[in-house]
């Protein structure tokens, strides 16, 4: 299995980030696998899973929730589509290529959650729904040019201008989802 969450840009534009081990942690903390440098994002926000063809989603106890089709959840099952809420950031998960492509604005509108969601049970399933306002997550400014030194594009795709870590220097040690 093939998984990658598509993190859909405040702009509408989307970036792809591969999962590529079973265990992937989120949070802003430096040893999370996907690090996300956001006041709205726990040090270990959740993790996912992804064993024998299943991605599965847990939350870490985060301060903001971990939503999934804009239901907070203590854990759930993720299938190609599904739209995740961390923080004020949105992902969707795509499986093995499915959906061949994502509608950012769409995608946007209909993942993002207000911080201040219900609790989720102890038995892992979602007890409620996000209030109808959604939060909009906030853009981050461009970095500046260095006066056209070699290299630069200031509208190249970097994900430091997000402020996400992939900490992938072990790939060839781990095993692909």
């Amino acid at each position: 299995m093939q998984a990658v969450l598509v993190l859909v840009r405040p702009d509408g534009s989307t970036h792809e980030i591969p999962l590529k081990r079973p265990h992937v942690l989120i949070g802003r903390q430096e040893s999370c696998s996907l690090r996300i440098n956001s006041s709205s994002v726990s040090r270990q926000h959740c993790e996912i899973f992804a064993d024998e063809g299943r991605l599965t989603i847990k939350d870490l106890g985060s301060s903001n929730g971990t939503y999934v089709n804009r239901r907070r959840i203590s854990q759930a099952d993720l299938a190609a589509g599904d739209l995740i809420a961390v923080g004020s950031f949105v992902f969707v998960v795509r499986v093995d290529g499915s959906p061949a492509s994502v509608d950012g604005p769409a995608a946007l509108k209909q993942g993002a959650v207000t911080p201040a969601g219900p609790s989720p049970s102890s038995a892992g399933h979602a007890v409620g729904t996000a209030g109808k306002s959604a939060a909009k997550p906030v853009p981050v400014p461009k970095k500046p040019s260095n006066d056209g030194k070699p290299g630069d594009d200031p509208d190249a795709d970097s994900s430091s201008e997000w402020d996400f870590d992939f900490l992938d220097n072990k790939d060839e040690e781990e095993p692909k989802l």
